[in-house]
């Protein structure tokens, strides 16, 4: 991608405003910003009412935390050469040679450092626990990736993506609304985290090649392809079954969420039937939006 076209003034702002994008992985936010979503719709639908502020901090702070572990991830990589030119998803910064690394680095922690100053009313509102949901996640978003002692390396990055973008992410949203929690979050936390590692899953399908060379320990190099599509097919069953959950509380929710079943159908069929390429960027995109989708209907099942 040629980015030095911009020799006016403007591309002062347009170069690094486009970098930024890029190095956000839109494809991924819906991770972070669904769970808030639906456990604030959640929270609302129950109580009676929505605390729009700390919605509000809690959706970026939730944001920030996600930029910074593309970007800590993005300059890591890099860095150690785990990223190469044969890689089949997205431009990275820093393997490409767009930005240097210490730029990049010093984005993630920028965006720690926002994560913390939107968290700042929720921790005066949720207190400790809170306080050290937002540590933890931070401390993760770095070594996810890139260190010594990182996920990638030491086959957690599944387990610890489903439980941030799951079970806490929506306990601590809906604790956040109202200082209290039940045992549906249970049954939604299992949701988003199931959609967030479909996500996930199918990045790590699509670059099994590279990150086999990288020395990376995932689902797909520890249990094979074949497994992962067959735990991927599992995973997204579940999603819908636990829709019998919202129908047993007499939701809509619970049936509308259903039609969206034959489009995940149709994503599993694909990935089954392409061999990791350029492809699977397209079907990342798909899975993102298909969870925009869910959740889009969860919620106005819920509230109209």
């Amino acid at each position: 991608m040629n980015l030095n076209k911009y020799s006016n003034p403007l591309s002062l702002l347009i170069k690094p405003a486009w970098l930024f994008i890029l190095g956000a992985r839109i494809k991924t936010l819906p991770a972070v910003l669904a769970p808030v979503a639906m456990s604030s719709a959640w929270a609302f639908y129950q109580t009676g009412s929505l605390k729009k502020d700390i919605l509000f901090f809690t959706l970026f702070s939730a944001l920030f935390i996600q930029l910074a572990v593309n970007f800590f991830n993005d300059a890591l990589d890099g860095q150690t050469g785990l990223d190469s030119s044969l890689r089949k998803g997205p431009v990275r910064l820093v393997q490409s040679g767009l930005w240097a690394f210490v730029t990049v680095k010093n984005l993630g922690f920028f965006c720690c450092a926002m994560a913390f100053l939107m968290g700042l009313p929720l921790i005066f509102r949720g207190g400790g626990i809170i306080l050290g949901i937002g540590a933890l996640s931070c401390l993760c978003a770095y070594f996810y990736t890139g260190t010594r002692f990182s996920f990638l390396k030491l086959g957690l990055s599944e387990f610890f993506c489903f439980l941030f973008f799951g079970p806490i992410a929506v306990f601590g949203t809906y604790y956040l609304q109202t200082l209290t929690g039940n045992i549906s979050l249970v049954y939604l936390g299992i949701q988003c985290g199931l959609w967030a590692l479909s996500l996930l899953l199918i990045n790590h399908l699509r670059d099994e090649e590279e990150d086999r060379k990288g020395g990376r320990k995932h689902f797909v190099i520890l249990y094979g392809r074949t497994n992962v599509l067959f735990f991927l097919s599992v995973g997204q069953a579940f999603i819908y079954l636990f829709c019998f959950y919202w129908l047993g509380l007499s939701l809509k929710s619970g049936v509308l969420s259903f039609f969206i079943l034959p489009l995940s159908a149709g994503l599993i069929y694909l990935l089954s039937q392409t061999p990791p390429s350029e492809k699977y960027n397209s079907y990342l995109a798909f899975c993102s939006a298909l969870y925009v989708l869910f959740s889009s209907v969860w919620i106005f099942g819920l509230l109209y």
